[in-house]
């Protein structure tokens, strides 16, 4: 499953983001990696995390604009999931990241909206949708301590009403950013050290990936026993 982090803004929340849910996929088991498009330095977080011990380890490939798509079909047999920091222009890569991707997920802080650049992301999240009709786009409302306030969720609100089947998550991420949690960390592997934030991430990663019903798991279990 390809799943794309996009913002157009430059928060730290979307790779915050992309870090914490691409550890908490690897920590239910699953063949996980981390890709950028944005140069954001996440493969020296994996480095520092390699050289920390930190478990699970992630994966991760910077990835030219030029050489998403590439690079995207050599590592799609390779992983159950491709987690993309997608970054904030609207390049070749981003494009294509987008036309690949069955979910998008855009942390957005209400208070800090800037129309201009907001009115770009959702001309890019339509324009994808010509080539990628079945993709997914999920708001996520980021915050103070104390928000969103009346005024902030009327904000975010009216952007994913602008973009065709979006929905708004009902996590709020509070200052997702704030902490450091020492090299190659963060918040899911520290859950001792900041119980709220880690569990605000685990909430939004239910809401991406959301366990199977009952049902279909039975079968996926009955298929698997019978070597279907």
């Amino acid at each position: 499953m390809i799943i794309a982090i996009v913002n157009q803004h430059s928060s730290p929340e979307r790779t915050v983001v992309a870090r914490n849910l691409a550890v908490l996929r690897a920590q239910s088991g699953r063949r996980v990696c981390l890709m950028t498009t944005a140069g954001n330095g996440d493969s020296d977080w994996s480095e520092e995390r390699s050289d920390a011990g930190v478990q699970p380890w992630i994966e991760t490939h910077q990835v030219g604009s030029r050489a998403v798509k590439t690079r995207l079909a050599a590592l799609r047999p390779l992983f159950d999931d491709i987690l993309i920091d997608a970054g904030t222009r609207d390049t070749d890569g981003c494009r294509c990241v987008l036309a690949e991707s069955r979910l998008v997920v855009v942390p957005v802080r209400g208070g800090a909206l800037e129309l201009d650049l907001q009115y770009r992301l959702l001309a890019r999240l339509h324009g994808a949708r010509t080539f990628n009709p079945a993709m997914r786009v999920l708001f996520v409302a980021v915050s103070g301590g104390g928000g969103p306030d009346v005024s902030e969720r009327a904000a975010v609100l009216a952007h994913v009403a602008r973009v065709d089947d979006a929905t708004l998550a009902d996590t709020v991420l509070h200052a997702p950013a704030a902490r450091d949690y020492g090299p190659g960390r963060c918040v899911s592997d520290a859950i001792t050290c900041d119980p709220d934030a880690a569990a605000e991430l685990r909430a939004l990663y239910d809401e991406v990936y959301p366990p199977p019903a009952p049902l279909a798991f039975a079968v996926q279990a009955q298929m698997r026993h019978q070597g279907l």
